[in-house]
């Protein structure tokens, strides 16, 4: 099969259409449903749900951010080499970074700020149709429309809406709006966008050097785990603390990984190389996608010696089947692999994986871990021209899906009394529990894929 150099790379969608879908359905589960604590985040277990960083482990529910952020980061050259290539200057294309990131930052607090309307003294009527009203101007203020003057009206009527929607819920609603209410996932996303986007553009051409900025990150994390007073001189910026903090920059080690995947599967992309996938190829993705799985079971039940070795082993068989017959999913999965078992090295340094507060073992082991997904995705799709027009309509238009559950189907659901209904059946039933989260998870897909269908993105 060649690959187009004029179409997109599917596996990076793909990927980010999974993350999307995963983050969706945790996020909407039964709460209370008797579902076991590997359907939560590994540090907020139930039957509490009460936050103990001192629980080590991970869950499946704990792959969604770093997914997110290392096809961010495989997104970097796939977004900036081509314009570039087209003769837009380099400050041209440093200022839509820093346009992208005020845009986030714009999107994260109006989010944190809307997501307090819970607490407004409003009929639940009247606020669920209000968080509709703010899901269609952000709509509007982000769309990209094909006719880029009539984009530009609908954006910017979109941006004066925004602002008569927030007089209207701080003197209706009783908002109290606030710079440190934000969405702290969107907020480190803005971050790791500029941050990262730079990276990238000062290491274009040199990957060797991109990997050496990679190291010096992780050498800086690991000196601020473990010798955390040789870093006392760092300065601290508590004004700013709402849109910038040194801790978010510690998952550039995820996204510059995801941005040397993604200049490897763009130069395949556009070098036309035929790439035959045979039985060993796929016997080999399969063990890619196992060894990401058996680390949801060693790692969250803590056989973590068991896991490495398993994990090895594993290894090793994905390299004899492939040894022979390298190509660019072959690289993927040796790119996993290599991270992955680092990572899981890491654990007993770091005391045992954990997400929160995030540590070397989590990242390193993670981002291993979407590789090796990775490369089992683009055997599939290398093979059998898989496109998943689900995951990958949601993976183009990912801040669209990331909202349209609480602010479109949510209310909706709500409204219509449907919400209620499910939040009663599902409350000590795993079974409807599981039924609740799919329910908000596929009409979230639907929605997104119908925009999707019809061309129209937000800007993200």
């Amino acid at each position: 099969m060649k690959c187009q150099t004029n179409k997109r790379i599917i596996t990076i969608d793909i990927l980010r259409g999974i993350t999307i879908f995963a983050m969706i359905l945790c996020a909407n589960i039964g709460y209370y449903s008797d579902l076991p604590a590997w359907m939560f985040h590994g540090q907020t277990p139930p039957p509490t749900y009460e936050f103990n960083p001192e629980i080590p482990g991970i869950t499946w529910v704990d792959l969604v951010f770093p997914f997110f952020l290392f096809t961010m980061g495989a997104a970097f050259p796939l977004a900036m080499r081509k314009r570039l290539e087209n003769g837009t200057s380099k400050w041209a294309v440093t200022g839509s970074l820093f346009r992208r990131w005020l845009t986030l930052t714009i999107f994260a607090l109006v989010l944190g700020n809307a997501y307090q309307l819970y607490a407004s003294p409003l009929p639940a009527v009247a606020q669920e149709l209000f968080k509709m009203a703010l899901w269609g101007v952000m709509f509007m203020s982000l769309v990209r429309l094909p006719d880029e003057k009539k984009g530009q009206f609908v954006n910017n009527a979109g941006m004066f809406l925004l602002v008569a929607m927030a007089v209207i819920g701080v003197d209706w609603f009783g908002l109290k709006l606030n710079r440190w209410n934000s969405d702290i996932i969107i907020m480190i996303l803005a971050n790791i966008a500029i941050f990262g986007g730079l990276i990238w553009m000062f290491t274009k051409d040199n990957i060797r050097l991109r990997w050496l900025v990679l190291l010096f990150i992780i050498s800086v994390k690991a000196l601020s785990s473990y010798a955390p007073d040789t870093l006392n001189w760092a300065p601290r910026f508590s004004s700013i603390g709402w849109f910038f903090s040194w801790d978010f920059m510690q998952y550039l080690v995820i996204a510059i990984a995801g941005s040397i995947v993604g200049d490897k599967l763009q130069a395949h992309s556009r070098s036309g190389e035929a790439v035959t996938i045979d039985g060993h190829h796929l016997a080999a993705s399969g063990i890619a996608l196992a060894a990401m799985l058996v680390q949801l079971w060693g790692l969250f039940t803590r056989h973590v010696l068991a896991d490495f070795g398993i994990s090895v082993a594993m290894c090793i068989a994905f390299v004899l089947l492939t040894y022979k017959r390298r190509n660019i999913m072959t690289w993927m999965g040796y790119f996993g692999f290599a991270f992955m078992l680092v990572g899981i090295l890491f654990d007993p340094i770091d005391g045992g994986i954990t997400k929160d507060h995030c540590n070397l073992a989590y990242m390193l082991t993670t981002t291993g871990m979407t590789a090796l997904t990775g490369a089992f995705v683009l055997a599939l799709e290398l093979k059998w021209h898989i496109k998943g027009r689900g995951l990958s309509g949601c993976g183009q238009n990912p801040m669209l899906a990331y909202t349209v559950t609480n602010f479109f189907v949510g209310p909706i659901l709500a409204m219509c009394g449907i919400g209620a209904w499910l939040n009663s059946i599902s409350v000590g039933s795993p079974f409807w529990g599981i039924v609740r989260g799919l329910v908000y998870t596929l009409l979230m897909v639907a929605v997104t894929c119908f925009f999707t269908n019809k061309k129209l993105f937000w800007r993200s």
